[in-house]
C-alpha cells in the first residue's frame, strides 16, 4: 500500500472518530503538535522508524512525550498506530489529517513568494482574489526570496503561478538558445 494512501485512510478514520465525539478542533491541534514535534526532532523520527525497537517501548515513549499534552483520543490513536507497526507513518498521517481538517473548515493554504516583503494591500488583494476563485478562506504564508529578483510566485494546492522576473529571464535564455538567427539573403 502506498504511504500517501495509508496516511489518508488512517487520517480519515481518526477524523471521523473525532467528528463523532465532537473533538475535531482539539484533535486537529494535537495532530499539529505531533507533526511539529516530529519535524523538529530527528532522533524521535529515527526511534519511530527503528524496526528493532519493541512496540511497547515506543508506546511508553509516546505516552511520556504526548500524554500530558494531547487529548485521550489522539493518544489512543497513536497507541493503535504503534501497535499495528505503522508508527513511522505518524507524521504523514498528521499531515493528511491537517489537509482533511482544512477541507472540513473550508480553508486552503497558499504560499506567496516575493523578492521583498509584500505590503498589506497586496496580501489583502491576493487573499480576496483567491477567496473569489475558490470560495474558501485563505491562509496566506509569505516567503521572501531575493533570488526571484521581482514579481511573485503563488502556490496553492496543486497550482502554481510563476510571475517572477527570474522565470521570465529563464524563458528568454531558453528562447535565445533555441532560436538561432538564420540569414535568409
Amino acid at each position: 500500500m502506498r504511504v500517501n494512501l495509508l496516511a489518508k485512510r488512517y487520517a480519515q478514520a481518526v477524523f471521523d472518530l473525532a467528528l463523532e465525539t465532537k473533538t475535531v478542533e482539539r484533535v486537529a491541534q494535537d495532530m499539529k503538535l505531533i507533526v511539529t514535534v516530529l519535524d523538529e526532532n530527528r532522533e524521535l523520527r529515527k526511534l519511530m522508524a527503528n524496526p528493532v525497537l519493541d512496540g511497547s517501548k515506543k508506546i511508553k515513549v509516546i505516552k511520556a512525550l504526548f500524554g500530558p499534552h494531547v487529548h485521550e483520543l489522539s493518544l489512543r490513536f497513536l497507541n493503535l498506530i504503534t501497535r499495528k507497526g505503522r508508527e513511522q507513518f505518524i507524521q504523514g498521517i498528521g499531515l493528511a489529517f491537517e489537509d482533511i481538517f482544512m477541507e472540513y473548515k473550508n480553508r486552503m493554504r497558499a504560499e506567496l513568494t516575493t523578492a521583498v516583503p509584500a505590503d498589506a494591500a497586496i496580501r489583502k488583494s491576493i487573499i480576496a482574489s483567491l477567496h473569489t476563485m475558490t470560495d474558501k478562506d485563505v491562509e496566506l504564508k509569505e516567503v521572501v526570496n531575493e533570488e526571484i529578483i521581482g514579481g511573485f510566485v503563488l502556490r496553492m494546492e496543486d497550482y502554481q503561478v510563476d510571475a517572477s522576473i527570474e522565470n521570465q529571464l529563464r524563458k528568454l535564455r531558453k528562447n535565445f538558445a533555441e532560436n538561432l538567427y538564420v540569414k535568409q539573403f
